[in-house]
């Protein structure tokens, strides 16, 4: 990482690590600017980016944000996986160069990730999903699905979830 890059990094990291304090709303369009700056593909606004996302930065191209999004505090979103090149040693297997396991992941538009999730190389949010706190999602979601656990699995729909909350209000179709 060149100079200027990290330095880049090191100041608008360092303000949205503060400025979450101050107001909330400028930190999901300053990580929204940083993140598109360096080739993270995010379509629209995102409507809620925390100010402690551990965004992996092997390659920000690899990550896609939808519309309307909401990204609590706490989660870790991976694009790579290192895990092989340290346990295929154990059966005498040895990568020159290091074997890294990269992958894309994308969050669908108007989709929640749920505090402390951990978002794995490769995974793909449908829109519309609520991912709960804590749940390790990995493979393709569903779009309006609601994801739960480690692994992560999906355990209802957000149409009938927000159906019995809103019955009235729940616009057809």
């Amino acid at each position: 990482m060149s100079v200027a890059r990290l330095l880049k990094k090191t100041v608008v990291l360092g303000a949205i690590r503060i400025g979450w304090l101050i107001k909330p709303g400028l930190v999901t369009r300053l990580y929204t600017w940083y993140l598109k700056s360096e080739g993270a593909r995010i379509d629209g606004l995102p409507n809620y980016l925390s100010a402690k996302i551990w965004f992996d930065g092997t390659d920000y191209s690899l990550i896609t944000l939808g519309e309307g999004c909401t990204i609590s505090s706490n989660v870790r979103i991976l694009t790579h996986d290192a895990a092989i090149n340290t346990v295929a040693k154990e059966l005498g297997l040895f990568f020159d160069p290091p074997e890294i396991r990269v992958k894309a992941i994308s969050i669908g538009r108007y989709s929640f990730v749920g505090t402390g999730s951990i978002i794995m190389p490769g995974a793909d949010i449908g829109a519309g999903c609520i991912i709960g706190a804590g749940s390790v999602v990995r493979g393709t979601i569903p779009p309006l699905s609601i994801v739960v656990g480690s692994p992560g699995q999906v355990v209802g729909s957000v149409s009938d979830y927000v159906g019995k909350l809103y019955p009235d209000r729940l616009r057809e179709g």
